[in-house]
């Protein structure tokens, strides 16, 4: 048995152990009894009076003199047939007598109650630990149902209750409606600052250790505090692991580390230059939420997209070694079912849905050199066009997100020259003094604009329209609400909701706006999707799909982050700082836009579609997905090209997959490029 076979034994029998103790002694009761059972038999088939006996028919005889030595055994004159049947008969008194029932029965306490106490050391290796406990970790719970749950163990260390952690877990089931539940999974209580603890969890074996901020944490407690807990615990884990790599010379485990500022960043670093230490990564979940929300406002309908890339459901981004000195182009015409991205140093970034589809080749090559030699022509190259439809775009409230989402969309519309997009804030009179402090910034006036527009603030949340103007009403094309920082529980999600609720009217006479909350608590998407078809963006869901990606591999982190990014281009923060090599951008646009595309086009395949565009504009336009509508409601359903569930154009099945699991796909093979449809496309940059 393979090393990598014998760890998922070793964790299937600890998880089980753990999870299940009363059924773990029940099994062991059994397991005794069988071995007494079998050696007993073993023993009277040395009598000469069983010489001709099967196996079964020893057993048999076995049990029925533990059982009852009385019985119908005939026992022989022989000595040796004395002294084997009276150690049987004391086996059987062993086994099923009272004072070994009893014995039994405080061994199965004792068991039980270290179980309950967290007690039992786990003897477990290549698993994930969680440290501390908060909302986001049901969902990355969850995500795992779409990984593969045999080579997946998960350990959450908190000191938060133990049922109640299993009760949110079970209620994101219910909420998302999963069909599969992820069983791999140990909750503990402990103190993650523990030695003890820690030793219990086996942590020094582990794959990756996810350090989360507390619950308690969340809300209603100051940003120092969050820091000096989380600084101090960081570099109790970096001392920890350390000593017992010294001690043991054995691997340790990557260190992926949350906070909702870029306090900790370099400390975390500076851990990083010591080659003694485990590699860390530092994850700014403000940050990477606030990219999200400034390019899909930008860009609604790349969310769900994003989302797929972000989760295990779907496709998601791998980062493998490059195999020989195949470029991009040959890999991409004759792979069969994942699209090649870029290179970074001696890696490929592919999207796929499975990892073992890398390096799989087509074997439809006469069908890959009829498209290159159709399309493939220097002389119709067309230069993309990356004009965004949006230009004003309204966002509500106030939060620690609101600073990446300005600056991401400076870098949108510096590095795609799109002079008209502008931000307009709003927010209550409390917070005016913050709605001022934005406008008088010099870092945010390419995107606020204000010389031109200012800043609404509204009086009344109940009655927010008097502070609302026509022209911004009529113009506004994407209305943003923010999710309010530090609150209880109870209150979470309360004011963007009431925000929404009054707003929305106001701008639904507006037929191109489209409408975006952010909540935290995603029981809360139900109240916004029964009303209508705004979109909801969760954080506490998209954070877990992130975590779940870290989790398996921690260096994915920056790959998923210049996905969603332009800053570090022409936005850069520090225009002084040498630019990083930027591979592209990952984009969703109009292909009437995009192509100037005045007619639909019609693909035989999905292959077609993504080698046709690719060679049409000179390999800077890499199609990765189609978004269509259907209907006369006009949903949009989103589609991605890289699946992988059998397909007979060697790319994908001859359906476009649709991401929503609507039941209304097309029914030919063949695939229509409308003007109107947007392409879901990664756009190189120009080398």
């Amino acid at each position: 048995m393979s090393d990598d076979r014998k760890n998922r034994a070793k964790n299937r029998w600890s998880v089980f152990k753990e999870n299940h103790s009363i059924g773990f002694v029940l099994l062991s009761v059994i397991i005794f009894n069988i071995i007494f059972i079998g050696f007993s038999a073993l023993l009277i088939s040395f009598l000469p009076e069983n010489d001709d006996r099967s196996v079964f028919e020893l057993i048999k005889l076995a049990f029925t003199l533990m059982v009852n030595p009385s019985g119908r055994y005939v026992y022989s004159d022989a000595t040796l047939s004395l002294y084997l049947t009276t150690i049987v008969v004391l086996l059987g008194m062993i086994s099923l007598t009272g004072g070994t029932v009893g014995l039994i029965t405080s061994f199965i306490q004792r068991i039980l109650e270290r179980s309950a106490n967290s007690d039992n050391v786990l003897k477990m290796k290549d698993h994930i630990v969680v440290l501390n406990y908060n909302n986001k970790v049901p969902s990355m719970i969850v995500d795992y149902c779409f990984d593969d749950m045999d080579s997946t163990y998960v350990v959450i260390l908190s000191d938060y209750d133990k049922h109640q952690i299993l009760d949110d877990i079970g209620n994101m089931y219910k909420s998302k409606g999963s069909k599969k539940k992820f069983k791999n999974i140990i909750v503990r209580n402990g103190d993650p600052m523990s030695e003890i603890d820690l030793d219990k969890i086996n942590i020094k074996d582990a794959q990756t250790v996810l350090v989360m901020t507390p619950k308690e944490m969340d809300s209603n407690s100051k940003h120092l505090d969050k820091d000096f807990y989380l600084s101090k615990l960081f570099m109790f884990l970096n001392w920890y692991l350390n000593t017992a790599k010294k001690e043991n010379n054995n691997y340790t485990p990557n260190i992926v580390i949350e906070t909702s500022n870029g306090n900790m960043e370099q400390l975390v670093e500076s851990y990083n230059t010591d080659g003694n230490n485990p590699a860390s990564v530092f994850v700014n979940y403000n940050q990477i939420m606030g990219y999200l929300i400034a390019i899909t406002s930008v860009m609604p309908s790349l969310y769900g997209v994003l989302q797929q890339l972000f989760s295990f459901e779907g496709v998601e981004l791998y980062i493998c070694d490059r195999e020989g000195d195949g470029d991009i182009d040959e890999d991409l015409m004759y792979n069969q079912s994942v699209i090649p991205l870029y290179d970074m140093d001696d890696k490929r970034i592919y999207v796929a849905e499975d990892e073992e589809e890398i390096g799989r080749r087509t074997k439809d090559v006469d069908m890959v050199k009829k498209i290159i030699e159709k399309y493939q022509n220097p002389e119709s190259i067309v230069a993309p066009n990356c004009i965004f439809d949006k230009q004003e775009i309204i966002i509500v409230g106030i939060n620690e997100k609101l600073p990446y989402i300005l600056k991401n969309l400076i870098g949108f519309k510096l590095k795609y020259e799109n002079e008209g997009l502008h931000v307009i804030l709003a927010s209550t009179a409390d917070e005016e003094d913050k709605l001022k402090a934005y406008y008088e910034d010099d870092e945010y006036a390419p995107i606020l604009m204000p010389d031109k527009y200012s800043y609404i603030k509204v009086n009344d949340i109940f009655n927010p329209m008097p502070e609302l103007g026509d022209a911004t009403k009529e113009n506004a094309e994407t209305i943003v609400f923010l999710s309010e920082d530090d609150v209880s529980d109870e209150c979470v999600d309360a004011k963007p909701l009431i925000y929404w609720t009054d707003l929305k009217t106001a701008f639904r006479q507006n037929q191109k706006v489209d409408v975006m909350v952010e909540i935290l608590d995603s029981q809360n998407r139900s109240i916004i999707q029964s009303k209508n078809n705004d979109q909801t963006l969760v954080s506490d869901d998209f954070l877990g799909h992130l975590y779940a990606q870290l989790g398996k591999n921690p260096s994915r982190l920056g790959v998923l982050i210049d996905m969603i990014t332009a800053v570090g281009d022409d936005g850069d923060e520090d225009p002084d700082a040498e630019a990083e090599p930027d591979a592209g951008d990952f984009l969703c646009l109009r292909a009437g836009t995009l192509l100037g595309l005045k007619e639909k086009v019609e693909y035989k395949s999905k292959r077609e579609l993504i080698l046709s565009i690719y060679w049409m504009t000179g390999g800077l336009v890499l199609p990765l997905g189609l978004i269509k509508k259907f209907g006369d409601d006009e949903q949009a359903l989103a589609y991605i090209f890289a699946r992988t569930n059998g397909g007979k154009d060697g790319l994908d099945n001859t359906d476009l997959l649709n991401m929503t699991d609507d039941d209304n796909k097309n029914d030919s093979e063949v695939i229509e490029l409308n003007p109107e449809d947007e392409l879901v496309f990664f756009l190189k940059t120009e080398e």
